[in-house]
């Protein structure tokens, strides 16, 4: 899975960055076919938003999510995604 991290108005950690990856492969549990992954990581005043979008073979999945820190964000963003995956099948 190539996966592309953005990340805006900040530089992120290199333990973030793991922690995402870590998050992102275990999303092909749910759909093995799953080729690129596009994670847009914002920092706002109050609010961190993630905006994740995921190309499989024949589909494309795309969620946007906010909260007070990135790995809170980027664990419900998953959240989204699984389902989407799972009504897609």
């Amino acid at each position: 899975m190539n996966i592309e991290i953005t990340a805006r108005n900040f530089t992120p950690s290199d333990q973030l960055k793991d922690f995402i990856n870590d998050k992102l492969l275990y999303l092909s549990r749910f759909d093995s076919n799953i080729d690129f992954a596009k994670v847009v990581l914002l920092k706002e005043s109050r609010a961190e938003k993630v905006e994740l979008i995921i190309s499989s073979k024949n589909k494309k999945y795309v969620t946007k999510c906010y909260s007070s820190v990135f790995e809170k964000t980027m664990a419900n963003a998953i959240d989204n995604i699984k389902v989407q995956i799972r009504k897609k099948r």
